[in-house]
């Protein structure tokens, strides 16, 4: 026990090995997972990340990505020269970046004087909620942003002192360090373009002033102006995004401010309660249903308020840090409340990533607190309670590695955990048809239809499913119900018209073809199978002009330059008569 005591008596770097060691330990197992969800959309299928040219849509077409995230991508495009579409080298990078945010995180706090810092930060480094950011490829904008808002934070309170008496830094010369404060205005910049909830960077230096001044003095606020600026700029692209580019908009969004008030006030005490208890770790939570009418509902953000305003009343007596701690937590998780619409909000309006760097705020209140009980001679049962904690944390994370194995494995404990997750059993459908399993994905499909009638993507699903098992007939259906539930869904009037065609309706397939077409003038596909069509159809010159467009638009497409060679002959035949 007596080298337990004296390991927080060690070097600095001692204890980062540690970390090190740990986050090993507990996260090894991820390295054996596969790609899942979104990460066809951020790498398997992004053609931005084969050449320079892809590089510089990456930074010059804010339209290009799902989200204006160019550093995210940038990473992913480096990681493509070297990983290839091999999984192993992302899930180590962003076990690597989770680790060092870590130990940054655990610097700054030793840094500002908070008891039971690295405590804290090993509690940050293995709790189950942390996961999901580590797990899933695409999450490295958690894991970026946090890198880079710990490092504009470090460099921020390199120029800017915590000292009452002298704010500003000065090198020998008696000189304001003002590089320094570009240094970390840079990092801040560099945080944003990772993830959008690092705008609340700045609100979180002032409030870490308050904390340690008990006030804001007026220079410290002009400090974060150009931060403030900076951060609502990104936030308010972002939020465009969402609805233009990602779709977050429609019924499923329609909240009043008082149900999004709900919807915040329930949220905050969720995710204190999957700190303090994490159990059951679901990776599409149950979607609850807000109505307003409902007083009991209510009672989550008036009791959050309640307490926020105890704590401040008792600051004197307890002192700032609890009001700080709870303040930094749903300050820093404000964009992720439901004010704002996000896609996410479509199936849930919580998730486990959204906490990685808010939850910072309840592990150092809880972690502090320990240390201040325990004192400054720290009892051997002590730390046997928190070897003991630790062991608990690492073996729930650790055995969330095989539920991100793969889809099937992920959608499978979705579904166990949260029967409802219509997402989920759509989700399970589609790898399972990906795996030619279309037998099974069929009754996934019909499993997310009736939990959400009005999905659209089901349908469609449903009828490709249909399709491949060899029943065109309920395929053309669902395909029918798909585009009125859709009108422009391009893919759907496309396997409608593939459909008819394969029962040799060609008048009833065409129209579609040229509805797809009209829908995505790049349509490749379309435009040879239009051609096929109009060939049946013995309009040689239309079906040319096709096959044309077709190789114009793609110019490997094999097929449709077989068919233009066949087109050409039967048109020059065709003339000679």
């Amino acid at each position: 026990m007596t080298k337990i005591t004296n390991f927080f008596k060690t070097s600095w770097m001692a204890r980062a090995v540690f970390l090190a060691i740990l986050c090993g330990i507990v996260y090894t197992h991820f390295l054996q997972n596969s790609f899942i969800w979104d990460d066809d959309y951020y790498l398997t299928k992004n053609p931005h990340l084969k050449n320079v040219d892809g590089l510089k849509r990456i930074w010059f077409d804010i339209l290009a990505t799902p989200q204006y995230y160019p550093l995210v991508f940038t990473s992913f495009w480096i990681e493509h020269k070297f990983w290839g579409l091999d999984p192993l080298g992302y899930h180590l990078d962003n076990i690597i970046i989770h680790c060092i945010n870590t130990i940054l995180l655990w610097r700054i706090l030793s840094f500002l004087e908070v008891k039971g810092s690295w405590l804290a930060a090993a509690i940050f480094l293995i709790h189950p909620i942390q996961a999901e950011s580590v797990a899933w490829i695409s999450e490295r904008k958690n894991l970026l942003s946090g890198f880079f808002s710990f490092l504009s934070l470090y460099f921020f309170f390199q120029f800017y002192n915590l000292d009452k008496s002298s704010n500003f830094n000065e090198d020998q010369n008696g000189k304001r360090s003002w590089t320094v404060y570009g240094i970390s205005l840079f990092f801040f910049i560099c945080a944003l373009l990772s993830k959008t909830i690092a705008c609340t960077l700045p609100a979180v230096i002032l409030l870490i002033y308050w904390w340690k001044q008990n006030c804001i003095r007026r220079r410290s606020f002009l400090m974060m102006v150009p931060y403030f600026a900076i951060g609502l700029g990104s936030a308010t692209l972002t939020i465009w995004l969402e609805k233009f580019q990602v779709g977050a908009m429609g019924h499923e969004w329609e909240f009043s401010f008082v149900d999004r008030f709900l919807i915040a006030g329930r949220v905050l005490w969720f995710y204190i309660g999957k700190l303090v208890w994490p159990n059951p770790i679901i990776f599409i939570y149950p979607r609850w249903v807000i109505d307003s009418s409902i007083w009991w509902q209510y009672i989550y953000p008036v009791t959050f308020l309640l307490l926020v305003f105890m704590l401040w009343y008792w600051r004197k007596n307890i002192g700032r840090g609890p009001l700080t701690a709870i303040l930094f937590f749903a300050g820093s998780l404000f964009p992720a409340l439901g004010f704002f619409n996000v896609y996410p909000m479509r199936y849930s309006f919580v998730a486990d990533h959204f906490q990685y760097l808010s939850c910072i705020g309840i592990i150092v209140l809880f972690s502090s607190g320990v240390d201040k009980i325990a004192g400054e001679k720290k009892s051997q049962a002590y730390f046997l309670l928190l070897a003991g904690l630790l062991i608990i944390l690492g073996i729930l994370t650790s055995n969330q590695g095989p539920v991100y194995k793969n889809e099937i494995s992920l959608w499978n404990d979705t579904i166990k955990k949260n029967p409802e997750a219509w997402m989920a059993y759509h989700n399970l459908g589609a790898a399972l048809l990906v795996e030619n399993k279309a037998d099974e994905a069929v009754s996934n499909f019909k499993m997310a239809i009736e939990l959400k009638p009005d999905n659209s993507d089901a349908y469609f699903n449903l009828g490709i499913a249909l399709f491949t098992l060899g029943k065109t007939e309920k395929a053309i259906s669902y395909y029918k119900t798909t585009i009125k539930l859709k009108p422009d869904f391009s893919e759907a009037h496309y396997s409608l018209a593939t459909a008819l065609f394969s029962l040799r309706k060609i008048e009833e397939a065409i129209p579609h073809y040229h509805a797809a077409i009209k829908l995505t003038p790049g349509y490749a596909e379309a435009y040879n199978n239009l051609g096929a069509a109009l060939l049946v159809e013995r309009k040689i010159e239309e079906a040319v002009a096709n096959f044309q467009m077709a190789v114009g638009f793609k110019p490997d497409f094999a097929d449709a330059r077989y068919n233009l060679k066949m087109a050409l002959k039967k048109l020059k035949i065709q003339a000679v008569r």
